[in-house]
C-alpha cells in the first residue's frame, strides 16, 4: 500500500462512522510510503477529534507518530492518545492514554480505532 492509498482508505473509514459530522483533513505526502495527515473531525454533540500522525506504508505499516485529542463542545480535552515516548513505566509503552485522572496504558491507536472506541465517549 502506498501513502495515498492508505489516505483513501482512512477517508473512507471516517465517512463510514455516524458520529464524524465533518472531516477536515490534510493530506501531506512526504515520498510515495510516507505521509502526515492532520485535521479535525466534527462529531456529535460538539466534541472535536484533533488526529495528526505521521505514517509510513512501506513494507508493513506504521505509525511513528500520532496524537488522538478528544476535545468537548467547550474545548476541554477529554482525553488523549499518543505514542510520544515519555512514559517508559507503562505496559505497552510506547503507546499510552491521558485524560483527567492521569496517564494510562492503551494498546497501538489508530483513527478508525478512536472513532471506534469514542463511540462509548459521545
Amino acid at each position: 500500500m502506498n501513502a495515498r492509498d492508505y489516505y483513501l482508505d482512512l477517508q473512507a473509514a471516517i465517512h463510514r462512522c455516524p458520529h464524524v459530522l465533518r472531516s477536515d483533513t490534510r493530506f501531506d505526502e512526504i515520498h510515495a510510503s510516507e505521509c502526515y495527515i492532520r485535521g479535525v473531525l466534527g462529531l456529535v454533540h460538539g466534541f472535536q477529534l484533533h488526529i495528526p500522525e505521521y505514517v509510513v506504508t512501506q513494507s508493513e505499516l506504521q505509525r511513528s507518530k500520532y496524537r488522538y485529542h478528544l476535545h468537548s463542545a467547550d474545548g476541554e480535552l477529554v482525553t488523549r492518545w499518543d505514542n510520544a515516548p515519555h512514559h517508559p513505566e507503562l505496559q505497552g509503552f510506547p503507546a499510552h492514554r491521558h485524560d483527567a485522572a492521569g496517564v494510562h496504558p492503551a494498546p497501538q491507536m489508530s483513527i478508525p480505532r478512536v472513532l471506534e472506541t469514542l463511540i462509548e465517549h459521545l
